[in-house]
């Protein structure tokens, strides 16, 4: 999982340097995989897998976006079409079109070139400390947006900081949400855990050697 990818982290707050992946590491880490033949799939491919329904390609890996920074689109974006990647952007629908953040045009664009767009809330609050109306309208209304404005099912939900329990668990189901991933705890393709699924965090300034083992 990514979050930014730049030469330099976003106005954001410190906190954006130990999530920007500089531009020459992300392009290495893409050559990596392209040169020791590795397949980008859909979530969606991954769900279908989990199911049992699809067999995944035994060297696959599915890229993920965290909160639709504009550097996806301007960076990210043009580097994965490069490589032959697809990957799944997840937005805070509730930013989209703010300085710094992704436009729904662009995110139509890249749902055109094959990329995918889901849902990472509506404002990104922690879902454990909400009301149920609340929780609900997060899921909900995310969903909707993005449907409405891209032309994609949302059929995947990010949690947002990674939190959750089994009360937040439960909502997304309900929303029509068919899976759900988390970032450092979860399981791997368990099918018993479809709505905690683990990503490996691509951590800025990681070493191709340290990438390398998360996603092999």
């Amino acid at each position: 999982m990514y979050h930014y990818v730049d030469d330099e982290p976003p106005p954001a707050g410190p906190y954006a340097d130990g999530l920007t992946v500089r531009t020459p590491d992300f392009v290495e880490e893409l050559e990596y995989l392209a040169e020791n033949g590795y397949q980008a799939v859909r979530l969606s491919d991954v769900y279908l897998a989990m199911a049992g329904l699809k067999e995944l390609p035994a060297k696959s890996v599915a890229l993920t976006f965290d909160d639709g920074g504009l550097d996806n689109y301007t960076v990210a974006f043009p580097l994965l079409k490069q490589y032959g990647f697809t990957a799944t952007f997840f937005v805070i629908t509730k930013t989209v079109g703010r300085d710094g953040q992704m436009s729904w045009e662009q995110l139509q664009e890249m749902v055109a070139a094959g990329m995918s767009v889901q849902s990472h809330s509506v404002s990104h609050p922690d879902l454990r400390g909400v009301s149920d109306e609340k929780l609900r309208s997060e899921l909900v209304d995310s969903r909707q947006a993005i449907t409405e404005a891209v032309g994609e099912l949302g059929y995947a939900f990010c949690y947002p900081s990674g939190a959750c329990d089994e009360r937040v668990v439960e909502a997304v189901r309900s929303a029509g949400y068919v899976m759900a991933v988390v970032t450092d705890k979860g399981e791997v393709l368990n099918p018993g855990a479809i709505f905690e699924i683990r990503r490996g965090r691509v951590q800025a300034h990681m070493s191709l050697g340290s990438f390398a083992k998360l996603v092999d």
